[in-house]
């Protein structure tokens, strides 16, 4: 490729990463937090700053840390270790680890001030995935397809959504793709430099989710091809890799946890969730070899036991698909996910590169397609079993493979004799626009046409999917605008309302840091807002899901961000 050319092709995909920038930050100064994320940001900085990895082991730290780094250069006052201390560890579940992180974020420090840098970490870490993306389709497919990808990537709103947030799941997203990218790089040349970008991206995802143990199967099987069946890498380089994968990703699990088997300096509290009987029942292959483990000190105690109740944990979890309930789950849920809430033109053009795949000659295109199209089935077909059901979030590792997918489909698309290609191409990518733009703000709450858009996303899935407590601000600018004092607040999400100057009658399924006894009925006539995961019913008992549901029947006043209805109600209803 002539320099020129190059460097043209290389502004345009730094315009294109600019605009992904900009757009995610947008959105996120504009949303409160979410569920998960002051645990997350409270777990983070209890980490780095006090080298303390009690308050949720439910994932590896290393994104969570990355996240709280920024708030080292502020006046941040520290997660309460008074309160872990004084508790067990076996009575330290959610309720107790939500109550910490919420008086970390919403009553000893300013939330959105926090807020705002850790966001802008995730964001970071998007700039290096799209700039990932780039680089791989340039180099198997040529820089129009690049350019494509990576404006694809610019306006995915499930990874905009995502990299706008604390939480691993996108941060996943960065690091599988990094991995797979420069494995393809290694089992192609092994040279020091891919060597060393593929067991940095490894080590990165053991570190981040514990889902990314999945991995190791998958480079086994590409390194095996590699030697036997196209012979591009020597038996004696591939056993020196996988020593040094494997000592490197030893090592760093360690250093990730300072290098102590005990959580915190605490050095008697540790976790034992292998002799709670619930969990060995739950998982009993998993919690013997754990125990194993934990007694040999071969990893760190917050790790291997935090793995063994994840596990435990996911074979039971309340889940919502289009007005079913289950506690195992589905096998449709992320199929249908899927279908409904990625852009149809990312849909199009991914289903094309499979007709085109199939008709490949190219040996480099064939293998190319290995390589995209293995973590998809791998990482979609262990979620198709699993029973927990509750985001597409769990499965966003495979969009930067179908927008490598879909660049494969813009590359024949440009070639092809006549204008017939480029013509279609150019009217699925202004369908894609419109798609954007129609949620845009609210990426979360994204829903294709075929299912009649955000508006009627509330009707197959929720959580995560689209109401995961993000639109307190919203509400608020809704009051402020409507010239509304007092609402009735049905709130699904862990940010309080309080500090967003929101006030509010609690009703019942309010945030779990509001008593109980503090939830009444609604002031009538006057307006009620209900979360859209509470209209649901997806995690309440029947009881509870009767008291709402007589509001289906009403037209809301507003929708705020899509996620949480304002109805005027004039007389009780239940």
């Amino acid at each position: 490729m002539p320099p020129r050319r190059r460097l043209e092709t290389e502004l345009l995909a730094c315009g294109a990463l600019l605009l992904f920038a900009t757009l995610c930050v947008y959105s996120y100064t504009r949303k409160s937090a979410t569920y998960d994320e002051p645990l997350h940001l409270a777990h983070g900085f209890n980490a780095l700053a006090s080298g303390d990895y009690r308050l949720d082991p439910g994932h590896p730290p290393f994104a969570r840390v990355l996240a709280a780094l920024p708030l080292l250069a502020g006046k941040v006052v520290g997660v309460d270790a008074a309160a872990i201390d004084s508790a067990s560890p076996a009575s330290w579940a959610p309720p107790l680890q939500n109550s910490v992180a919420h008086r970390f974020l919403y009553v000893d420090n300013d939330a959105d001030r926090l807020l705002y840098r850790a966001r802008f970490m995730s964001v970071l870490l998007g700039i290096v995935l799209g700039g990932l993306i780039f680089l791989w389709a340039r180099e198997c497919l040529g820089p129009a397809p690049a350019i494509a990808a990576v404006l694809f990537f610019a306006l995915e709103p499930n990874l905009l959504a995502h990299f706008g947030l604390v939480t691993t799941d996108a941060s996943l997203a960065c690091f599988v793709f990094g991995a797979i990218y420069f494995l393809w790089r290694t089992c192609r040349r092994a040279s020091v430099a891919n060597t060393a970008g593929f067991t940095v991206f490894f080590v990165l995802s053991m570190l981040t989710k514990f889902s990314a143990l999945l991995l190791a199967p998958l480079v086994v099987v590409f390194v095996c091809d590699a030697v036997f069946r196209r012979r591009s890498l020597t038996i004696a380089r591939a056993c020196v890799i996988a020593v040094v994968l494997a000592a490197c990703t030893w090592g760093s699990i360690w250093a990730a946890y300072g290098f102590r088997h005990a959580p915190s300096r605490n050095e008697p509290w540790t976790f034992r969730y292998n002799a709670d009987p619930r969990v060995a029942e739950a998982a009993p292959v998993v919690s013997a070899a754990v125990g194993w483990i934990d007694h040999h000190h071969l990893l760190p105690n917050a790790f291997s036991q935090g793995l063994l109740i994840t596990h435990a944990l996911s074979q039971s979890r309340n889940a919502f698909l289009a007005g079913d309930y289950s506690k195992t789950g589905w096998w449709s849920f992320f199929p249908v996910a899927i279908g409904i809430k990625t852009p149809i033109t990312l849909l199009v053009l991914s289903v094309a590169a499979l007709v085109l795949w199939r008709l490949a000659k190219s040996e480099a295109d064939r293998v190319a397609a290995a390589f995209i199209a293995a973590p998809i089935v791998l990482f979609l077909g262990f979620a198709v079993v699993s029973r927990i059901n509750i985001g597409l979030r769990h499965v966003l590792m495979i969009y930067p493979f179908l927008i490598m997918m879909a660049a494969f489909s813009v590359r024949a698309a440009l070639s092809s004799r006549g204008g017939g290609g480029r013509i279609a191409l150019a009217t699925l990518s202004l369908l894609w626009i419109f798609e954007f733009g129609a949620v845009y703000p609210h990426p979360l709450a994204f829903f294709n046409t075929f299912v009649g858009g955000p508006a009627r996303g509330a009707e197959y899935l929720v959580d995560s999917n689209l109401d995961w407590g993000q639109d307190l601000k919203e509400l608020k600018a809704w009051m402020v605008s409507h010239n509304v004092d007092e609402i009735s607040l049905a709130y699904f999400g862990t940010a309080d309302p309080r500090y967003y100057g929101i006030q509010c009658i609690y009703l019942p399924g309010s945030p779990p840091f509001i008593p109980a006894e503090s939830q009444r009925a609604p002031r009538l006539p006057g307006y009620v807002a209900v979360s859209a995961t509470l209209m649901s019913g997806a995690y309440v008992d029947e009881r509870r899901r009767d008291f709402y549901k007589p509001l289906l029947a009403l037209t809301p006043a507003a929708s705020i961000g899509h996620s949480i209805n304002v109805y005027w109600v004039e007389s009780r209803w239940w």
